[in-house]
């Protein structure tokens, strides 16, 4: 049975239910494969944000100490000579330096390095604090355009008195490393979209892959039920046209019975042969192999198959085919409805010539009708293709999935004269 579609109400088809579970799988392995990378891809962020801070505040320490330790007091006076001359206070890091007088403190060194512009105001206030309290001071301090950058300000003792003699600020430049962190965020970015496509085209192609048996199962599963409409449509209605005249005339009922008997026997036949085909194809059983006479059971099928009012005429010799004969009777009988019902003109009894050849086992199955079409001639193992618009087709393409499983051959020509022929090749001796 075929799902809805929730929107329209129609029936979905194998196919478009197989995609829909593709796609739904795909998009699933898109979801996690997304989750994962950008949860993986803000921990980075984060783990390199905080080294990024780790780095500068090191740094700012660094440089901060360098200088405090370079400022020295001669004849009472700070000295600042070898500040000039130092390369850490000359870096990248800005340094200022304040004195403190006797009520404030005043600015006697200043190397912004290339940093945007601080109001003095700004580096004034961390600076006096340090001066009051004697401790350092890490934290943020904005530039002229409001950008936070990060500052450390630490005192300075006098030589002599040992009393906190001013303070040193450095200014730390967060540029390089937030040009290293967006860098880093686009490749992290581009690598994600790359993996997640990546995931994309192989968890389609996974799920496609993994959906094959179950796309299998499911066209076994409506060709069986395909095949068992067709196969079991015709004795069905035998059973019920003859069981209905049986009741309207009783003198007819032994042959009726006779005939309902009949009609039974290639129910309970068709049925066999449908489930074991179903097996053989799901792989839950071998093909039976064992010699049979072919003339004999293609002789049975035509007495069975053509009925007054139409006419067979068979000719036949003493042939061995191996094989299932369970399966051959199947596709003969096919072949020989098929015959029947397209091979003759409308309201005319049908003709049909049997023949039964050795090396190889062939049956040949001829009717006097139209003939066939190119498309039923050149693939009859088409299912649902028939000669006529009647038809449903299946006939021929389990005759020829029979051969086919024997390792013959079903070939269907327009007969010299009129008419089509059906050859069905099958193997003989030990499957030669």
């Amino acid at each position: 049975m075929n799902r809805r579609d929730r929107r329209g109400g129609k029936p979905l088809q194998t196919a478009d239910r197989l995609r829909n579970l593709r796609i739904r799988i795909t998009l699933l392995v898109m979801a996690i494969n997304v989750v994962g990378l950008a949860g993986m891809g803000a921990v980075a962020l984060l783990v390199d944000g905080r080294q990024r801070d780790e780095v500068v505040a090191a740094e700012l320490r660094r440089t901060a100490s360098t200088a405090a330790a370079l400022l020295y007091y001669e004849s009472g006076a700070l000295q600042l000579d070898k500040l000039f001359d130092n390369a850490v206070a000359n870096g990248t890091t800005a340094v200022y330096v304040y004195e403190a007088g006797r009520t404030d403190l005043s600015l006697v060194f200043a190397y912004p390095a290339r940093l945007p512009v601080v109001p003095p105001d700004n580096l004034l206030a961390p600076a006096r604090t340090v001066w009051t309290s004697g401790t350092e001071l890490a934290g943020g301090v904005g530039d002229t355009a409001g950008t936070p950058t990060p500052l450390l300000a630490v005192p300075f003792q006098h030589a002599v008195t040992g009393a906190v003699a001013g303070a040193v600020v450095v200014l730390g430049d967060t540029g390089p490393a937030e040009t290293a962190n967006r860098r880093l965020a686009l490749a992290l970015v581009a690598g994600g979209v790359s993996f997640t496509a990546l995931a994309c085209a192989g968890g389609y192609l996974l799920a496609r892959r993994g959906t094959e048996p179950i796309a299998d199962a499911l066209n076994q599963q409506e060709r069986f039920v395909a095949d068992a409409a067709h196969e079991l449509r015709t004795p069905l209605t035998v059973i019920r046209a003859v069981s209905e005249t049986a009741l309207a005339e009783p003198q007819r009922r032994p042959a009726a019975l006779r005939q309902v008997v009949r009609s039974a026997d290639r129910l309970a036949d068709s049925v066999s042969v449908l489930l074991t085909r179903a097996q053989l194809v799901a792989g839950l059983r071998d093909l039976r192999r064992e010699p049979f006479r072919l003339d004999q059971l293609a002789e049975e099928v035509l007495t069975d198959t053509v009925v007054a009012p139409h006419r067979a005429v068979p000719v036949t010799e003493a042939v061995v085919a191996y094989g299932d004969p369970a399966l051959v009777r199947i596709a003969l009988r096919n072949l020989i409805q098929n015959a029947v019902q397209h091979g003759r003109a409308a309201d005319q009894p049908a003709e049909i010539r049997l023949e039964v050849t050795p090396g190889p086992p062939t049956v040949r199955v001829r009717d006097r009708g139209t003939g066939l079409s190119e498309a039923v001639a050149a693939a009859p193992e088409q299912r649902f293709r028939s000669g006529t618009e009647d038809g449903t087709g299946l006939g021929l393409a389990i005759a020829s999935w029979v051969a086919q499983l024997h390792g013959g051959q079903l070939r269907l020509v327009n007969a010299e004269g009129g008419g089509a022929e059906a050859r069905l090749r099958l193997p003989g001796g030990q499957g030669g």
